[in-house]
This record gives C-alpha cells, sequence and structure tokens, in this order.
C-alpha cells in the first residue's frame, strides 16, 4: 500500500465514523419522539477492488482500504408492529363502545329514583291512590302530576338518544375523514419511499411517518399491513385495497337515509368488519345503526304498549262530570318523544275515569283496573311487566357497559405489553448511545493518529 492508499483510507475512515456519530446524534436527539425507530449503521470493511483503484499488489499484501458504511437500519420488528395495529383496532371499537354504553346507562339509571322504572311504580301507585279515593281532586291533580313527570322522562330520554345520536353521527363524520386523511398522507409517503429505496438510500424518516400514522388509522380501522418489496405498505380492510402504492380507495359516508352507511369508495360495498374488533369507526357505526336505535324501540314499544293499554280501559270509564269515552294519554302519541296526556286529562283533572258507573262517582273499578297493569305481563311475549321491561332495559345497558369496559381493560394491557416489547426493540437507550459515541469518538481519535503518523511518513521522504 503506497502512502497516497493510506491517505485515502483514513479519509474513507474519517467519513464513514462521522456517518456513524451522525446516527448516534439522531438517535439522541430523538430519543423522546414519538413513533421514532432508532437507526442503526451497519460497516463493511473495503476491499481496494471494490475502491476502483487499478494497482498491482505484492505477494501476501493487505488489500484492505478502510472502512466504510454499508446500511443505515431502522430497527423495528414488523411482526410486533402487525400485532399491535391488530390490538388498535379492538382498543378503538371498545373505547368507543364503552363510552357510548357508559352514556346510555347514565340515562336510563335503573337504581335511580328518577328511572323509569321507579317513575311507572309511583304512577301504579298514584292509580291505587284514586281507587282508595275516586272522588278526592287532590288524588287526582297527583295521579296528573306523575303521569306528566313520567311522560316528562319520555320526553327527556328521547332528546337524549337524539342528541347521543347526533353526537356519536359527528364524531363518525370526523373519524371518517380523518381516515380518509391518513389514507392519502399513507398513500403519498409510499411513493416517497419507493422512490428513494429505488435511488439506493432509504428515507427513514418517511418510513417513520408512515409507521405512526398507521398506528393512528389502526385505532380507526381494522386495517390489515402487507409490507411489499419495494418498500411500500399495502393496507386492506376485509380484504378491500385502501392504499396499494400511491392509489387510494377512501370511504364512502352516506348520511343522507335514516341510518348511516360507510362503503368502500363507490364500490358500493359495505364497511364489514367483526364486531369488538372493527376500531372506533365500525364501533360508532354499529352503536348508530344497532345500539341507539335498539333503545330507542323499546322504549317506544313501552310507551306506545302503556298509553294503548291504560287509555283502552280509561276510555269504559267515567270521569267525575260522568262523561265516558275519553282517553288518559293522547292517543296520537305512543313514542318515546310524542307520548302526552289527552286534552281533557289536561284541562281538567275531574275528567280522569276512575269509575265504570255513571251513576255512582264514588264507584272505583277502573282506577283499580287500571291501577293493576302494575302486574300485567304485557311485554316480551307476556313474560315481563312494565316495570321489569323498564329494569331490564337499563340492566342490558349496564351489562354491556360492563362487558364493554371490561374488553377495553384488556386491550390496553395487551397493547401496554405490544408498546413496551416495541420500544425494547425500537426505542431510543440513551446508556447504549453514549457507549457507541465513546466508541466512535476513540475510533476517530486513533485514525487521526494513523493520519498524522502518515503525514510523518511522508515529510521523511520528502526530505531524503
Amino acid at each position: 500500500m503506497s502512502l497516497n492508499q493510506l491517505f485515502s483510507l483514513t479519509r474513507r475512515s474519517f467519513q464513514t465514523i462521522q456517518a456513524a456519530m451522525n446516527t448516534v446524534g439522531q438517535n439522541v436527539a430523538n430519543a423522546n419522539t414519538e413513533g421514532y425507530a432508532r437507526r442503526r449503521v451497519t460497516l463493511q470493511a473495503v476491499n481496494i477492488r471494490d475502491t476502483g483503484l487499478y494497482t498491482a499488489l505484492p505477494p501476501r499484501s493487505a488489500t484492505g482500504m478502510g472502512v466504510s458504511v454499508a446500511t443505515y437500519e431502522r430497527l423495528r420488528d414488523h411482526l410486533l408492529d402487525v400485532a399491535a395495529w391488530d390490538a388498535r383496532a379492538s382498543l378503538g371499537a371498545s373505547d368507543e363502545e364503552t363510552r357510548i354504553y357508559q352514556v346510555l346507562e347514565s340515562l336510563l339509571a335503573a337504581d335511580d329514583d328518577t328511572g323509569l322504572a321507579a317513575l311507572l311504580n309511583d304512577f301504579w301507585n298514584r292509580w291505587s291512590d284514586l281507587a282508595d279515593n275516586p272522588t278526592d281532586t287532590g288524588v287526582r291533580e297527583a295521579l296528573r302530576g306523575q303521569a306528566q313527570t313520567l311522560i316528562d322522562t319520555f320526553h327527556r330520554l328521547a332528546r337524549d338518544l337524539d342528541t347521543l345520536t347526533t353526537q356519536t353521527t359527528e364524531t363518525l363524520r370526523d373519524a371518517v375523514d380523518q381516515a380518509n386523511s391518513l389514507l392519502e398522507e399513507l398513500a403519498s409517503l409510499n411513493a416517497t419511499i419507493q422512490a428513494a429505496r429505488q435511488k439506493g438510500n432509504p428515507d427513514l424518516v418517511a418510513e417513520d411517518r408512515r409507521d405512526q400514522l398507521v398506528h393512528e388509522l389502526a385505532e380507526l380501522l381494522p386495517v390489515q399491513v402487507h409490507a411489499l418489496e419495494d418498500g411500500s405498505y399495502q393496507l386492506t380492510v376485509n380484504g378491500m385495497a385502501l392504499v396499494q402504492g400511491d392509489r387510494v380507495m377512501p370511504l364512502t359516508l352516506d348520511l343522507s337515509g335514516g341510518t348511516p352507511s360507510l362503503t368502500f369508495g363507490n364500490t358500493g360495498i359495505a364497511f364489514r368488519a367483526p364486531e369488538g374488533q372493527d376500531g372506533r369507526i365500525g364501533a360508532q357505526l354499529r352503536m348508530l345503526t344497532q345500539t341507539i336505535p335498539d333503545v330507542r324501540q323499546r322504549l317506544d314499544t313501552l310507551a306506545a304498549t302503556l298509553v294503548n293499554e291504560v287509555n283502552s280501559r280509561h276510555a269504559s270509564g267515567y270521569g267525575l262530570d260522568g262523561l265516558t269515552g275519553r282517553a288518559f294519554f293522547d292517543p296520537a302519541g305512543t313514542t318515546a318523544s310524542t307520548i302526552a296526556l289527552s286534552a281533557d286529562v289536561l284541562a281538567d283533572s275531574r275528567a280522569i275515569a276512575a269509575s265504570g258507573d255513571p251513576t255512582a262517582p264514588g264507584d272505583n273499578s277502573i282506577a283499580l283496573q287500571i291501577a293493576g297493569l302494575r302486574d300485567a305481563l304485557l311485554f316480551n311475549g307476556g313474560t315481563e311487566t312494565a316495570e321489569t321491561y323498564a329494569i331490564n332495559l337499563a340492566g342490558s345497558i349496564g351489562a354491556a357497559a360492563k362487558d364493554a369496559t371490561g374488553r377495553l381493560e384488556r386491550s390496553r394491557a395487551t397493547i401496554d405489553h405490544l408498546d413496551a416489547l416495541q420500544q425494547g426493540v425500537m426505542g431510543v437507550s440513551l446508556d447504549e448511545e453514549l457507549t457507541n459515541m465513546i466508541r466512535f469518538q476513540q475510533a476517530y481519535a486513533a485514525t487521526a493518529r494513523v493520519l498524522d503518523t502518515a503525514r510523518s511518513m511522508m515529510d521523511t521522504l520528502l526530505n531524503l
């Protein structure tokens, strides 16, 4: 090896060590950056033939020309990434379910004095009071007031369900917009990453950014990630490719009908995913199309049955004014949002029919019949009374809320475990980086000594 080659060797060593030190500095600087995967530089010895120099080497001579950078790597475990992204869909779904079920549970509140079951019990009690005192106007006023309280509660629940539906719909719209925005950015990053790799210089920052976006997207959608050989990701949901290279098929949300529908692009194919693993968007869609409408339907059934059963008996009775054929509830209002007292009862509590005999105002036969509805098995195929129906409605929501909370806790535990494993692979250890820094610093100093020695040798030759 000539002295010139020795100078070349040290120059290459300085460049390589500087590249390694830059990597250490990048790792240290991003130790707290979310989504950053630590870098590693792989070094390789350089053969003189790899430098393009032509030289006639004597036998048994060394042929090395120093060191160079073989590769820059991001340290990530793709299997762990895939497992974490899958788990995030469950986390997003259970988190959204828990939030909505807890709202429904607080609305229905079976163990509250203002809950439907308690108010129904008080309503039947007022009818029993009227049966005991059929001519007492104070008891009639109390009955009318209790009925109005029950009606107001139906109305409040209907309004609250409307509000919950509106808020969840807005949340769903925002989530779909966010998902589509992420899909667009992911496709753009795919193109950037592909181009960089084709040039032989991977864009590690873009790859970090893409993994972080997938991380965010996975909580919204049950997305499957397939890493392709060209460095790009293919993202699919239930077999439908949402991102392929730089092409995107966005989700289409239709809110024009009574219930929202979500399809893949303009294919007309509906979004489908296993329940509980369908991400925030899937959970929101499920709540809007199944859970909330089901609660509303059950409330409407309770209101309609109450109106029809009370009215059918009330119409055959007589008020204190001797008139008959009047309704207690407005027959036109048979839903939770429209149930109301009849105009006759609203105008005068004397119109409340307690008697079955127009000549006997003190008769209480009709009031007894209506009070007896407390024990009538009118719901679910003759298995439940109105009160137990209301209790079971609230109880089913409470049980669903408890199940959702349990799933949320399990999902969080899984995510925490996977995150810890991921950090073990991709996280920056400052102790390790400090060790590398010292190692490269010493290599740099040693290379400088080699250069200084080479310079002395050159001076010696020039002074001959």
